[in-house]
């Protein structure tokens, strides 16, 4: 050990003692170079025997540095969980430091000791952070108050630079300390060549002999041998390196050295993870060993989220198809391991896990085909739901919409409960997906908890509800949609109106015929107009041909007629609805002197024709697609809009 306790921030490691000099020392020392007292710095604090020493809280510091240099070995810098990690340290130092005024630790192969006391054991070399600093001589190391600061992410990240080293030109963890120049962490070391070695005692100088004569008899002396070994066997003397020996009888031919370069180019370029993956898999299949089985599960676990960080969905995905072709085999996972197979996929499904990954799909910087995204996504679990939804619903790109939504799809499906529960989230936009989804997925017996949907203050979720309504066809949810034909909101109106006519749904006639036939509607742009008298003349029979005929064709009692609007919306009802009397009110109304009126009489009488006959209810365009809101302005024809601007000019 060094004669003075070392403090890495002064000394760099390189001066540790060295050997002898070839040259004698003028005169010998009084006595032998001695190692230094195994103290704690001076800073620090001395523990004796009588001292109430912090071993629980000591502990319980290391147990957080570890989960926090792991987080350091599996995250980015500015990822939330190391950061969360690296705060829970920094605080565990923090009250221990109103304990004591420094922490001193005794530094051995397999464990650190806080007076005596075994704070920290582990017997495996590959990541006990004993042997990481015990392999390089550190045997003493000090904490002292002010190291939870900015030194506290240096030293993690040393020791995690430290745990990568892969060469022995590599710096080693001495040198990366020293390079930090810390002032509120310190260490003791010794040189590790001369850590239990004798040190020789100097002889006088008169009885020194002349090293270079030494060396040269010696030298003369084993040449001597060698000729005369030499010459005894086959009469020569042997031959000498650049007179008669040539290295070309060894040397490799040219296919030899390409074959070899061949070999060296296909070893660089093979995918070693792809290998590690199938290895750890094939041990894991070894029906024996049941602890390795879950010692090689831990290592997936702690390694999927790094591979989902740095983009790499693909192996992922090869990893969870893998391991779901393990669990499915009878024998080989006992209940235990099953346990860790689902605790493995919840992390996986977290939220926070997930939000990363649909920020990062949807800002670019993953990129990856939407079919190894939708491998990967089929294997999430329940908890993903919420994250998948709200992304499914707000994302613009067709391709991965579908893919969410399969996703999303093939989690609802094994757990329809959660789904229902997801009607109570505090999020409108994740409400919308999971009204969409119990559509999709014919839910009818939610239909009494989505009834309620129609009071809620965000217009998106009152909207999916209508769309929903249509899809299931409950007599709850089509009751509840003559209500939201009075709705705040637009879109939600002419949703509504679309969806009953489509659902054929005849109470809501007297809604309707009184929303046709009064003021209010007067109110309401042209498409609004057209859908709620088509689907009053789909609904409203024979009572509904007449009243639109009243609307098209009749004059009030000083000659004037309905806005143009209004006759224009009646024209078209009637053409769609194609009851009996229809076409004889739409051939009175086509020498009508309102260019808006004229072309919507036209294209009524052209559809009549086309797909009317008489006494048979054609069917009525919903208007709406399943889970998507159809695009109304298409109800306007062109030169519908073009006879309306005419006359407004």
């Amino acid at each position: 050990m060094t004669d003075n306790p070392a403090d890495i921030s002064e000394q760099p490691p390189d001066e540790a003692p060295t050997e002898a000099s070839d040259e004698a020392p003028t005169e010998a020392p009084d006595e032998a170079p001695t190692e230094a007292p195994d103290e704690a710095p001076t800073e620090a604090q001395d523990w004796s025997e009588g001292d109430d020493l912090p071993v629980a809280q000591a502990r319980e510091l290391f147990v957080v540095l570890g989960k926090a240099l792991r987080a350091f070995q599996l995250y980015d810098e500015n990822n939330p969980v190391r950061r969360r990690f690296v705060t829970n340290l920094r605080e565990t130092f923090e009250k221990l430091w109103q304990e004591v005024e420094g922490l001193n630790l005794a530094v051995e192969e397999d464990r650190l000791l806080l007076g005596g006391q075994a704070i920290y054991e582990n017997p495996s070399r590959s990541d006990s952070l004993a042997f990481l600093l015990y392999k390089d001589g550190v045997r003493d190391v000090t904490f002292l108050p002010g190291f939870e600061g900015p030194e506290l992410e240096k030293v993690l990240g040393v020791l995690q630079r430290a745990k990568m080293l892969k060469t022995a030109e590599a710096d080693d963890l001495l040198t990366m300390l020293w390079e930090e120049d810390l002032e509120f962490f310190k260490c003791q070391y010794v040189a590790q060549f001369t850590e239990g070695a004798v040190v020789p005692t100097a002889q006088a100088v008169e009885e020194r002999a002349n090293l270079a004569q030494v060396i040269q008899g010696e030298a003369e002396a084993a040449q001597a041998e060698e000729d005369k070994a030499g010459t005894a066997k086959n009469g020569h003397p042997p031959p000498k390196i650049g007179q008669d020996f040539s290295p070309k009888s060894y040397a490799l031919e040219p296919e030899e050295v390409a074959e070899l370069r061949r070999a060296l180019a296909a070893e660089m370029s093979r995918d070693v993870r792809h290998d590690v993956l199938s290895a750890l898999f094939d041990r894991l299949e070894d029906p024996e060993r049941s602890d390795r089985k879950s010692e090689i599960l831990k290592i997936i676990r702690e390694l999927l989220p790094g591979l989902l960080s740095r983009g790499a969905i693909e192996s992922v995905a090869t990893i969870l198809e893998e391991l779901a072709a393990v669990r499915a085999e009878p024998g080989i996972l006992d209940e235990v391991h099953q346990t860790e197979c689902d605790v493995l996929l919840d992390d996986l499904s977290s939220t926070e896990t997930l939000e990363e990954l649909v920020r990062a799909l949807q800002d670019g910087t993953v990129d990856v085909p939407v079919e190894v995204l939708g491998r990967f996504l089929g294997h999430l679990r329940v908890g993903a739901l919420p994250v998948l939804l709200g992304a499914a619903e707000q994302e613009e790109l067709p391709g991965l919409k579908d893919t969410l939504r399969g996703a999303v799809h093939g989690i609802a499906k094994e757990n329809p409960e959660a789904v229902l529960a997801l009607l109570g989230n505090v999020n409108p936009v994740v409400i919308s997906g999971a009204v969409r989804l119990i559509g999709r997925m014919g839910m009818a017996e939610a239909a009494a908890e989505l009834a309620g949907l129609m009071l809620h203050q965000d217009a998106g979720v009152r909207l999916a509800f209508v769309e929903t309504a249509q899809l299931l066809r409950e007599d709850l949810t089509t009751e509840t949609l003559v209500g939201a034909l009075s709705d705040a909101e637009r879109d939600v109106r002419l949703a509504a109106a679309r969806a009953l006519a489509s659902l054929g749904h005849e109470k809501a006639v007297p809604v309707l015929k009184e929303m046709v036939t009064g003021k209010e509607i007067r109110q309401l742009d042209l498409t609004e107009k057209i859908a709620i008298f088509e689907s009053y003349g789909a609904l409203g029979g024979a009572e509904a041909a007449t009243v639109l005929s009243g609307l098209l064709n009749k004059k009030t009692f000083f000659g004037q007629r309905e806005p143009s609007e209004i006759r224009a919306s009646a024209a078209r009802a009637l053409g769609k609805a194609g009851f009996p009397g229809a076409e004889e009110a739409l051939s009175a109304a086509q020498g009508d002197e309102d260019a808006v009126v004229r072309t919507a009489v036209r294209q009524a009488i052209e559809g009549f024709l086309q797909k009317a006959e008489p006494g048979v209810k054609p069917e009525v365009d919903s208007g709406v697609e399943p889970g998507v809101e159809a695009g109304v302005e298409s109800a306007v024809e062109p030169e519908l809009e073009q006879g309306l601007e005419e006359v407004t000019e």
